[in-house]
């Protein structure tokens, strides 16, 4: 499930706990206006009770857990794009530290890469998908690093290093491309809002003659509920938002291959 892009994720996590509200409401005065002469005994009220505890308590344990699952995975998504930007920073350094002449012409379509991952492809990939014109210029830096001829052994070596990065650097964006692919099953979330539904109907029922601190009660836990279901719907998107995965270290890396002192 995805968060509408219109609406603030913080706001977004506030008002998700709105509709479930309204429906308990809808059906508590549906109880009262189709059936206004059913009274609960005070076992089915113990059991209505005991019924929202242990299906608020389970959902929300679920969500609890996958919640935590969820920020360790974005934290790993997080740690890849700090490699993927330390890699490109070290071909930058070979190609600047190469004598070749066509090893210092492939800086340009390395820091012009490396912007698209910016300006081109971080958008695409809040849509789980690549980037063509990424794709493209990647291609062009490669057609470049093996353009180039060493003439000596050091170069030679050089040379060797610069092509394992090149395919660290093409692995790096594959494995990108793949985490903004990640995301729960849709069957979860289906799962999941039965829970809530169901904590929802026997709320209902339970404060079917409500007290206020009953009311408080199952409103507590149904908002609860919520909350953590709209968390875990903002991060399952890593690369969406303000609390996604970010592109900092990239743009970081391209501030320091521009350096005009370094060219």
């Amino acid at each position: 499930m995805i968060p509408p892009d219109w609406l603030p994720q913080w706001l977004f996590v506030i008002l998700y706990a709105v509709p479930p509200l309204i429906l308990l409401w809808v059906i508590h005065k549906g109880f009262q206006t189709f059936a206004p002469h059913w009274i609960l005994k005070d076992q089915d009220e113990n059991m209505a009770a005991g019924g929202i505890a242990s299906i608020a308590a389970l959902t929300g344990i679920v969500l609890a857990f996958v919640l935590a699952i969820t920020f360790q995975t974005n934290d790993t998504f997080q740690n890849d794009i700090g490699v993927e930007a330390t890699q490109i920073r070290n071909m930058d350094k070979l190609l600047a530290a190469s004598q070749d002449t066509q090893a210092l012409s492939c800086r340009k379509p390395l820091i012009t890469y490396t912007q698209s991952i910016v300006d081109d492809e971080w958008p695409q990939l809040q849509k789980q998908t690549s980037s063509p014109t990424t794709s493209r210029l990647l291609n062009d830096l490669n057609t470049c690093l093996l353009a180039i001829k060493p003439s000596n052994q050091t170069e030679a070596l050089i040379y060797l290093e610069i092509i394992k990065l090149s395919n660290d650097i093409t692995q790096s964006r594959e494995t990108r491309i793949g985490n903004s692919t990640a995301s729960i099953s849709t069957i979860f979330w289906i799962v999941m809002h039965i829970g809530l539904f169901l904590t929802i109907a026997l709320s209902a029922m339970a404060f079917y003659t409500p007290g206020q601190l009953r009311v408080i009660n199952c409103s507590i836990q149904i908002i609860f509920v919520s909350i953590l279901m709209a968390l875990v719907m903002i991060l399952d998107r890593p690369y969406l938002g303000d609390y996604g995965v970010s592109n900092e270290p990239i743009k970081h890396v391209i501030t320091h291959i521009q350096d005009p002192s370094r060219l």
